[in-house]
């Protein structure tokens, strides 16, 4: 396979994937080469994270910068790091314009026309003459500073709602000057973009462009496949193609488990057919099959593989068939990623804790094997299992019911189907490897006698609020969410308006049952983060079946009738036919009591030992057995 005049190991290309793991000036840090040199050894390509094109345009505080000639020696660094791996090495240039996070002192935000962007709110600044010509300057300085640092091509970014997709978008472009109007203009600064670095660099050229942006008046497929045709008469020499804008459909654009799988791959093929240049498919092709399809119904010429590298470094090596054992997965969450390279910390991932710390956290063999328990087959005691066992310890893990723990449940609500690939990748490693034996049954502390250790994993258990009359209506939990447990047709009041409380809400309401939320705080979906917490309160809104009420203190529960006070009025219900507890959980610690006498090291993880999501306890058990 070969971009330009580059030849690639193979069709896969890691895709651009925002790190946060930069410095404060930007530059290439050990941790950045750690991330891209477990990555390097299996795929033909990696496209590290965006190039800030300037300070003042970043998405990230620490994001890499390509904006100065002091970049090129780091990310020289970077580039030798991607080829010792034998991979090649793309830039990602990207201008936000109205995405430039608003979160950053100091930056600007520019943008076809003053349309506000519906994500983050920001107004831009309409762009004059002197404003485009001064962004088409700063993607040619780019592109000849990463020629400058060994790249091997250039990716330009014209989709996802940036700033060329701004000024082509009908519904974010409304100038009626040389940059507005007709197709041909709106097209008219991304052309001379891509011209410009044409002329600065004797580099391959890709370009990543959107087939269908999902906004009413704004691109569709149509006008994707005329830009493309136009690109390919300019002398692009890959297309590649994606959906959605980060403005109005985050969803399709980070390809969370909501966005109709395949969709972006079916657009690709389209284009193909209608190209003489490579095209490139992505978006959650996080399973083999999904390789297969693509392959098999030739869409596409180049695989582009994101998240799946992040959640398994091997992934394409396994699907080749030069690494062994299942793929760790990907469950397009978006929650470890996304939501770690929010909060500061950095990318992380649900289900693989070593992301971003990879040189830190190896699993070596331990110096002395030994035999221990793990009491709880949730995502911490699966975790620290399956750690063990790779250490060479012998291990029992004691669970009476299903594997997962309280995330059993996590797949049950809509759209949330992927997760339970994560519960999936457990049971079959665990159950391939010979040191693991797996005990369909509780475990009483007299059984730990005769271990070397144990890793208590109990979990948590739900906590009761207040309520008079609560415990007399025997309220169900999350166990509601089990299809076979699931009511049809009835009035169910959810008392909690957290991820729990309002995921149960969503799944009730399309069983047909009418719905009524009670939170007694102003916010709602706890620590959901937005990407998920925005489709999900729009849905709930949308259905006639829910009623929500924020700053509601339900006080009392008897038999079908509900009472509660909001801003000093009484509210009653009536006709309730279950209630459903999602108040929140606290450590479950009486295993961990009852079996404090014994003569055996206890080792709480997770939930046992502090309260989290599922990504917290699967990295509490893995951190855990990599000491043992």
């Amino acid at each position: 396979m070969e971009i330009g005049d580059r030849t690639l190991d193979n069709e896969f290309v890691m895709a651009p994937v925002k790190t946060g793991y930069g410095d404060a000036e930007g530059r290439v840090t050990d941790r950045i080469r750690d991330f891209y040199a477990r990555r390097a050894d299996h795929v033909g390509a990696i496209t590290p994270e965006p190039l800030a094109l300037d300070p003042s345009l970043r998405e990230l505080p620490n994001q890499l910068r390509i904006d100065t000639d002091e970049a090129i020696p780091s990310l020289s660094t970077l580039t030798k790091t991607i080829h010792d791996g034998d991979a090649a090495a793309i830039a990602h240039l990207n201008h936000p314009g109205r995405m430039a996070n608003p979160e950053i002192e100091g930056n600007v935000h520019h943008s076809a026309s003053a349309t506000s962007c519906e994500r983050t709110g920001v107004t831009p600044e309409r762009m004059d003459d002197d404003d485009i010509e001064t962004a088409i300057d700063l993607f040619a300085d780019a592109a000849d500073r990463a020629e400058r640092a060994g790249f091997d091509a250039i990716e330009l970014q014209f989709g996802h709602g940036y700033l060329v997709a701004q000024f082509l978008s009908p519904a974010v472009n409304d100038r009626t000057d040389a940059y507005g109007g007709s197709q041909q203009a709106r097209a008219r600064f991304g052309l001379e973009v891509f011209a410009a670095v044409q002329a600065a660099t004797d580099l391959p050229i890709l370009v990543r462009l959107t087939a269908d942006d999902g906004v009413e008046g704004g691109i569709d497929f149509e006008t994707a496949q005329w830009l493309a045709g136009e690109l390919e008469a300019h002398g692009v020499d890959t297309v590649h193609v994606t959906v959605g804008t980060i403005c109005a459909k985050p969803p399709d654009f980070f390809q969370h488990m909501y966005a109709e799988k395949g969709r972006p791959w079916a657009y690709a093929g389209d284009l193909r057919d209608d190209l003489d240049v490579p095209v490139m498919a992505v978006g959650r092709i996080n399973e083999f099959e999904d390789i297969e399809t693509i392959r098999e119904e030739d869409l596409a010429d180049l695989i582009a593989v994101g998240r799946p590298l992040v959640a398994d470094p091997d992934f394409v090596g396994k699907y080749l068939g030069v690494v062994e054992g299942p793929s760790r997965p990907c469950m397009a969450c978006n929650d470890g990623c996304l939501g770690g390279v929010k909060s500061g910390e950095g990318l992380g991932c649900v289900i693989n804790p070593a992301v971003g710390r990879e040189a830190d956290l190896r699993i070596e063999p331990a110096a002395e094997t030994r035999a221990f328990a793990a009491v709880g087959g949730g995502p911490a005691g699966l975790s620290a299992a399956e750690t063990l066992a790779d250490r060479g310890h012998d291990v029992t893990l004691f669970e009476p019911d299903e594997l997962g723990g309280q995330f059993h449940y996590a797949p049950f609500p809509p759209g949330k189907e992927p997760l339970r690939k994560g519960i999936e990748y457990f049971r079959e490693r665990l159950e391939a490897i010979d040191l693991v034996e797996i005990r369909r049954e509780p475990a009483a502390p007299a059984d730990l006698a005769d271990f070397d250790g144990a890793i208590v994993a109990t979990g948590s258990e739900p906590m009761e609020p207040p309520i008079d009359g609560l415990d007399s209506v025997e309220p169900d939990g999350v166990e509601i969410l089990d299809p076979e447990r699931l009511p049809i047709e009835e009035r169910v009041m959810v008392i909690g308006g957290g991820y729990v409380g309002l995921e149960a809400a969503d799944a009730l309401a399309a069983a047909d049952n009418d719905v009524i939320v009670v939170e007694l705080q102003s916010n709602l979906g706890g620590d959901m983060i937005d990407l998920e917490k925005g489709p999900l309160l729009e849905r709930l809104g949308a259905d006639d079946r829910v009623e929500i009420n924020r700053e509601t203190d339900l006080e009392r529960v008897e038999d079908g009738r509900a009472v509660a006070t909001r801003d000093g009025e009484t509210i009653y219900w009536e006709a309730i036919d279950r209630y459903v507890l999602a108040t929140g959980v606290s450590s479950d610690d009486q295993f961990a009591e009852a079996a404090s006498d014994l003569d055996v090291p206890l080792y709480r993880v997770g939930d046992a030992e502090t309260v989290g999501k599922a990504q917290d306890a699967i990295a509490s058990g893995f951190e855990v057995a990599r000491t043992l």
